[in-house]
């Protein structure tokens, strides 16, 4: 996925970011399924390069050991955004928000079952030269979804 991610910027002259988080809220998601990697590219579309439209792809691998059977939970939520950027060197703060898809997999020794829900995200940070640091909120359109936060920080190129 980082090659995907490599090739993408380079072929576009966009902002490639790769970053690892943690998903703080909800609380009843045990320790090993709070952590994601996150990567994805962002192209200006306007002259100033302060609009840009993108993708993102989020996903993690955990373990549960229920009664006899461990599972294997695989999220792959991907999502495509618009993100507006300051136009300053330096400290760059940026915000926008994407439509996707949060899905789960999940393999247990009797089969597996995809869990999926079209959702929204909204995010707000900052770069840094290629420091980046991002706060987001996803939401499936589902009445009675929860909303997951989730803090990350990597690198953008």
């Amino acid at each position: 996925m980082v090659l995907f991610s490599l090739v993408a910027s380079s072929a576009g002259a966009g902002d490639a970011f790769f970053r690892g988080g943690i998903i703080f809220h909800p609380r009843d998601i045990s320790f090993e399924g709070r952590w994601r990697a996150d990567l994805g590219s962002d192209y200006p579309v306007n002259f100033a390069e302060t609009l840009f439209l993108g993708f993102e792809l989020q996903t993690s691998v955990y373990r549960a050991d229920v009664l006899v059977e461990t599972l294997t939970a695989v999220p792959a939520n991907g999502f495509l955004n618009v993100k507006v950027k300051s136009s300053r060197i330096g400290l760059r703060p940026y915000g926008g928000g994407g439509m996707g898809l949060l899905s789960n997999f999940i393999f247990f020794s009797g089969g597996s079952e995809w869990g999926k829900a079209f959702a929204y995200q909204l995010l707000g940070g900052i770069e840094w030269g290629w420091l980046s640091l991002e706060l987001q909120m996803q939401r499936a359109l589902e009445s009675g979804a929860q909303t997951h936060w989730g803090a990350y920080a990597g690198f953008v190129w």
